[in-house]
């Protein structure tokens, strides 16, 4: 493991920069902390890396919070490395002091800047596993992070890790991987698919290609949703059959066929450009001159929402709902004679 020192500090430019692009709702791309929990009485720890984009962070001052401890770190985290906190390090006051204790039958871990805002956290055992919620780790295990961003999006899962690595990248995550064409063996010119379970929500965005790898996932059953863009429209489709995956397993052969039929989007002219999406939301636009109506139709082509705004100038948001599942959704907006189509792609 690789020692950090506390008299090693970088400007906090960088970690205020950091909180601030993670709330944009603009924005989905989140950087995190928190890589590994290792709950065996034999040796506790807790994993540090600053991921996706690896990059040093001063966290002196900064704090790890359980259920019944807590430490104050003086060091930084390195470029690309990995912070190793658990009593021994602390005890030695490299990194710093205090205590640290889990409770391997369920606790929640808590990253607390030195200015008081929490930077990360994660909550054992929660269902389903994401961002912030992670299975019930093994006495002799841990829970791994995976945290992936892709050019669509950002893919991030706590899994079990039956062979601990403190201090190294994690592995033991399972994955899913095939192939998706279109009807009659067209290519996409690009598309996605994504799975979805208990123990995971992972995606993997493709590229004027056929063949994917959805990674990060834990042992369990998924359900896979996918779309593809061809012609100037977009398609999309649910695999008839779940799919199961074990501890650090890949399950290959997963050959999706999308049919070329059904909701598609539709281009827009400037001018009739009725509605974006931003996050997890709609930004519509009004001239003030009529009625904006907006439905919202699943992956199956039925209609989950809609929404009615009166006459209005200018921009409009209208978060989705929260209870909508991830995966491929279309928002058709109508305003008078105009009417455009859009893609909402959910994680």
């Amino acid at each position: 493991m690789t020692r950090i020192y506390p008299e090693v500090r970088v400007t906090k430019l960088f970690v205020c920069l950091l909180f601030a692009a993670a709330v944009v709702a603009a924005n989905p791309f989140v950087e995190t902390f928190l890589s590994e929990v290792g709950v065996d009485p034999a040796h506790q720890f807790v994993e540090l890396q600053c991921a996706p984009d690896a990059q040093a962070v001063d966290m002196y001052g900064w704090q790890i919070l359980t259920s019944t401890s807590a430490c104050t770190l003086t060091c930084e985290l390195g470029y690309g490395e990995f912070l190793v906190v658990d009593s021994a390090v602390l005890a030695e006051g490299f990194v710093g002091c205090g205590t640290l204790r889990l409770n391997p039958l369920g606790d929640s871990i808590m990253l607390v800047t030195d200015s008081g805002p929490i930077a990360d956290c994660v909550h054992y055992p929660r269902y389903p596993t994401g961002h912030d919620s992670a299975p019930l780790p093994p006495s002799t295990g841990s829970v791994a992070f995976w945290n992936y961003d892709d050019v669509d999006g950002q893919s991030m899962n706590w899994y079990v890790d039956s062979t601990p690595t403190a201090g190294w990248a994690n592995d033991d995550y399972s994955s899913i991987a095939g192939t998706i064409t279109g009807a009659g063996g067209v290519t996409f010119e690009e598309g996605g698919i994504a799975a979805c379970g208990q123990y995971g929500r992972s995606g993997h965005c493709l590229y004027q290609q056929t063949n994917f790898s959805i990674n990060g996932l834990g042992a369990g059953t998924y359900q896979l949703n996918a779309w593809g863009y061809y012609d100037g429209h977009n398609y999309y489709g649910v695999y008839p059959e779940s799919v199961t995956v074990g501890y650090s397993q890949n399950v290959g052969g997963i050959n999706f066929v999308l049919p070329l039929t059904g909701v598609a989007e539709t281009p827009s002219a400037p001018l009739a450009r009725l509605v974006r999406v931003s996050g997890r939301a709609l930004l519509l636009s009004g001239d003030g001159s009529a009625p904006v109506n907006v439905a919202l139709y699943n992956q199956l082509g039925s209609r989950v929402s809609t929404f009615h705004l009166g006459p209005f100038k200018g921009e409009k948001r209208i978060e989705l709902p929260a209870t909508l599942a991830p995966g491929v959704y279309f928002a058709t907006a109508r305003k008078g004679t105009c009417r455009s189509t859009v893609k909402a792609v959910l994680w």
